[in-house]
């Protein structure tokens, strides 16, 4: 299906309106990883400027989807199996170095709230907002450590986290209702409020595991198909 037939532009912002559609393209598997995205051509598909496509463009790097390659241009990231190995290694450590740092004084008030946050997002069955949330929690663990630097790194991982994420619940519908993903954060935010540090590291330390365990899984076979 080409880019006009999945993109109607109506009301709102053109360039948000793009940047979704290639996003759903892209999560749908129409857009294949390593695929070249053309500005040129998104524009004349839809008639629009190419201003406009350059803004979704740069909407669209904020979710990690996408990336600029030498020679290539705009292309639909495709994470090798070591890439994902090495963002999972690089979180694993991060949150369970959170989890140990845990003491009577830490402050967990932002986790709290970012697990509330969380809960009503999930309470919206979109996606994408449950995704930012998500997110939200597992940033407010690493924040504990009070650590801007630490925080900074963190952030830098996000956008790959994030494409992960979306990958993970098209494939296996993580944020719906059921799918016991409100209960696997509780229990994070349940051992943290405890002040355990120990089963916060090992709750933490599953979690992630087996997060990276399915999205390699999806990951290879989407590059096998």
């Amino acid at each position: 299906m080409s880019v006009a037939d999945r993109i109607q532009i109506v009301g709102r912002s053109s360039a948000q309106q793009i940047a979704d559609g290639l996003m759903d393209m892209i999560l749908e598997g129409e857009l294949k990883p390593g695929e070249r995205i053309r500005e040129s051509v998104v524009a004349d598909a839809l008639g629009i400027s190419r201003n406009t496509v350059r803004e979704a463009v740069r909407l669209l790097q904020g979710t990690g989807l996408v990336r600029y390659t030498f020679n290539r241009g705009l292309v639909v990231w495709d994470p090798s199996d070591d890439e994902v190995l090495d963002i999972y290694r690089a979180r694993l450590h991060l949150e369970t170095a959170a989890a140990t740092s845990l003491g009577p004084d830490t402050d967990l008030s932002p986790l709290l709230a970012a697990m509330e946050e969380f809960k009503a997002a999930l309470l919206t069955e979109d996606p994408r907002t449950i995704v930012e949330k998500d997110l939200a929690i597992h940033r407010a663990i690493v924040g504990i450590m009070n650590s801007p630097r630490l925080d900074k790194f963190y952030s830098e991982l996000l956008a790959d986290l994030r494409y992960f994420l979306l990958v993970l619940n098209l494939d296996h519908h993580e944020y719906e209702a059921d799918s016991g993903l409100l209960d696997e954060h509780q229990r994070i935010v349940t051992a943290f409020a405890a002040r355990d540090a120990q089963k916060a590291r090992d709750t933490i330390a599953q979690i992630i595991t087996e997060n990276r365990d399915e999205v390699r899984k999806i990951l290879a076979a989407r590059s096998a198909g």
